[in-house]
């Protein structure tokens, strides 16, 4: 069971109460007056709380939508559901996918706005008060680097709706705006969000809350994207020139992500499993929050308050009637074949070997990465095979319905912290061989041979702990941004696609333009915002 039982109970009753709540409305940019809300510490906690909910609320967010869309536009599968528009340079501002992120993600800052704006003013605790804000400033950092990753030049509210002023629109802000922004909060969110076991005056920081070591983290992977993409844009890759406006060097910001990663590092509350088997147990649905999650959304058996997870990515009848088996989420063998090692034993425990339902068990052909299905009735023989892989990850056979596993969606993990940390220093020196040793903790503890860097040269280096971040954090999130930052999001989704050349992909409409590297803004904001050129 988890440990993390009071705070997953309060957000638990506030999800239920947050589509209800006169202060809470669910258009984004209209809102009713929260004066008489924020008046005492229980208000100023439920409000964070409602927050919280935010990150699995809605069918848009970390919940469903921006998950299987996130896995979608990369390269590590194939969606039906989202026709691959996002690989091949097609979607558009109508897409129906995007629309659901774009709202549930500013109903969230919404959210964290009023916390932020409303209160400081609350008579209590000066040192709770500050983490409370903290904690709010860490989610809306978290929603807007996600905004800026996705969608580039974003409109930038950091002040809660006027009820009375009927036009909200924000026209967009510069990828520079926005990243102060970013930086700023979780700057604030590093100093004054508590330690992973911290207490103070009788109040313990609950499992599940933001902590120093997650805003630290958090601000080292919006650093090194900023380094990684003004980096790529001055090597001419104009998916990323918008970073070029970035005022600092290349280097200073490569600095900033290292130290960090150090500060991230130095939470004891945190800590990697020992060996491969400890290593398989940290994707148990029993085992939320272990030590090597930094942050996680919530899963919960409660009806309609798990996350999305389990039915995504694995197969139907693992306890819930999932889309992994011939539904919208496929893991296709281009990608396996391409770019990860098979023979790592975090791969090969990333997947399911097998797999049985109630009429054909199935064994994975390692040539292929296709399941050989056999059939449990004597004499029934198949001609077919299933053309995808199940993640083993994301299993829980005690969820019944889509929204109530118990499998946290991992945001930020230690492993990323230390494979983030061994990019800065290998860029920072120019070598390589300076992250040996925080790729190889990783490798080690799963019986894989040591990575060494000596004289490999950059682009190797960058190619190989694309493979390296590719097999550890397999189906975490990450893949998109890393191809984005990078640089090789043309050439990795045309390589999965089965595509010829880099510069078009299979089934596209023309050419892929520099503006396929992040998504439109959906026509439903752009309507309603005349602020929006």
């Amino acid at each position: 069971m988890k440990t993390n039982t009071s705070f997953e109970t309060i957000v638990l009753l506030l999800c239920f109460c947050i589509y209800s709540c006169d202060v809470l409305e669910e258009n984004p940019f209209v809102q009713t007056d929260t004066e008489n809300y924020y008046q005492n510490e229980n208000d100023a906690l439920d409000g964070l709380t409602s927050a919280y909910a935010r990150l699995k609320s809605g069918n848009g967010y970390y919940k469903q939508k921006f998950l299987s869309t996130l896995f979608a536009a990369s390269d590590q599968g194939l969606s039906t559901f989202l026709l691959n528009n996002f690989k091949n340079g097609t979607v558009t501002s109508t897409d129906p996918n995007t629309i659901p992120i774009w709202k549930d993600i500013y109903l969230a800052i919404r959210d964290a706005n009023n916390v932020i704006a409303k209160v400081p003013a609350i008579a209590m605790d000066e040192e709770f008060k500050e983490r409370i804000i903290g904690e709010a400033k860490f989610l809306r950092g978290l929603h807007y680097f996600n905004l800026v990753r996705c969608f580039g030049e974003v409109p930038l509210r950091i002040t809660p709706l006027d009820a009375s002023v009927a036009e909200q629109g924000l026209p967009v802000s510069s990828i520079s705006d926005i990243y102060t922004s970013i930086i700023g909060d979780l700057q604030y969110a590093a100093y004054n969000c508590w330690d992973r076991n911290e207490s103070r005056n009788g109040e313990v920081n609950n499992l599940g809350r933001a902590t120093k070591a997650s805003a630290n983290a958090l601000l080292a992977k919006v650093y090194l994207r900023m380094a990684s993409c003004k980096r790529t844009a001055l090597e001419g890759i104009e998916g990323n020139n918008k970073y070029l406006e970035l005022s600092e060097s290349v280097s200073t910001y490569y600095q900033s992500a290292k130290e960090h990663c150090d500060a991230a590092l130095i939470d004891t509350g945190f800590g990697l499993s020992s060996n491969l088997e400890n290593w398989v147990s940290i994707f148990d649905a029993d085992n939320g929050n272990n030590s090597e999650m930094l942050f996680d959304v919530q899963g919960s058996d409660e009806i309609g308050q798990g996350t999305a997870v389990s039915n995504l990515f694995t197969p139907r009848n693992s306890g819930l009637s999932g889309t992994g088996f011939g539904g919208s989420n496929k893991l296709k063998p281009r990608f396996v074949n391409f770019h990860l090692n098979k023979d790592d034993p975090r791969f090969q425990n990333s997947i399911l070997r097998e797999y049985q339902n109630t009429n054909w068990s199935f064994s994975i052909n390692d040539a292929s990465t296709a399941y050989v299905p056999s059939s449990l009735t004597t004499g029934v023989a198949a001609n077919w095979r299933l053309w995808q892989v199940w993640t083993a990850k994301y299993l829980d056979t005690g969820a019944t319905t889509a929204y109530t596993s118990r499998q946290n969606w991992h945001i930020i993990r230690l492993a990323d912290v230390y494979l983030m940390r061994a990019e800065a220093l290998a860029e920072l020196s120019q070598n390589p061989d300076l992250a040996s040793q925080d790729i190889n903790r990783l490798r080690s503890r799963v019986g894989m041979v040591n990575f060494n860097g000596a004289g490999m040269t950059m682009d190797a280096f960058r190619t190989a702990l694309l493979e390296e971040r590719a097999v550890e954090l397999y189906m975490e999130g990450h893949r998109f941004f890393d191809l984005t930052r990078f640089g090789v999001y043309d050439e990795y989704c045309s390589n999965v696609l089965g595509a010829t050349s880099g510069q078009y992909v299979q089934g596209a409409i023309g050419q892929r333009q520099p503006e396929d590297y992040t998504w439109p803004i959906p026509i439903s904001e752009t309507a309603a915002n005349s602020n929006i050129n």
